[in-house]
């Protein structure tokens, strides 16, 4: 195994650790001891790489997002819709544990996360959101997030009733992106 993919070996052990923790444990009674053990990560490993659990939960679902999202863009240009229509499907496929995460308070982790990749994907010139007044403003990421993570966590309570590309558009038109 080379030392990028022990290095995702290990981060998707010690996410899925915790996961497996708070099926039964709230977050706060869960010890660092308890998630190397559970993981099979050394308490060394967990110190030098994350400062809290909620930095395991970001970069496993930044990795986990950029790299499906990667398989859609192929290095072109996105348009909303279609950054939408991937982010549901990736994310609908993990619904039990978004479900999860949120249960254990993680709600903000999410939006942050979301937050991380839409301004890398604004960066790298994927979506073009810098010649609206929208994009222009500081804010725009973080208000993008708090709406889209809020409607997802509605869509997967309600039973992810429409598809992720209904979801993509449900959401254009919510942000009044042109059809």
């Amino acid at each position: 195994m080379s030392p990028h993919e022990l290095k995702q070996f290990k981060l998707r052990a010690i996410y899925r650790g915790l996961l497996t923790l708070l099926q039964n444990k709230h977050l706060s009674d869960i010890t660092v001891s308890d998630l190397c053990r559970t993981a099979a990560v050394s308490r060394t490993y967990y110190y030098r790489n994350f400062s809290s659990f909620q930095e395991i939960v970001s970069r496993y679902q930044e990795r986990m997002i950029m790299s499906y999202l990667s398989l859609a863009l192929n290095n072109r240009h996105i348009d909303f819709t279609q950054l939408m229509t991937a982010y549901f499907q990736i994310m609908g496929d993990h619904a039990t544990e978004t479900l999860l995460l949120i249960h254990a308070g993680l709600f903000d982790v999410l939006i942050s996360t979301f937050g991380k990749v839409y301004v890398f994907l604004a960066q790298n010139s994927y979506i073009d959101s810098s010649r609206t007044v929208r994009g222009k403003n500081q804010y725009f990421a973080n208000f993008m997030a708090g709406a889209v993570i809020s409607t997802e966590v509605q869509w997967m309570k309600q039973g992810m009733k429409e598809s992720p590309r209904e979801m993509g558009i449900i959401l254009k038109q919510l942000f009044r992106f042109s059809l």
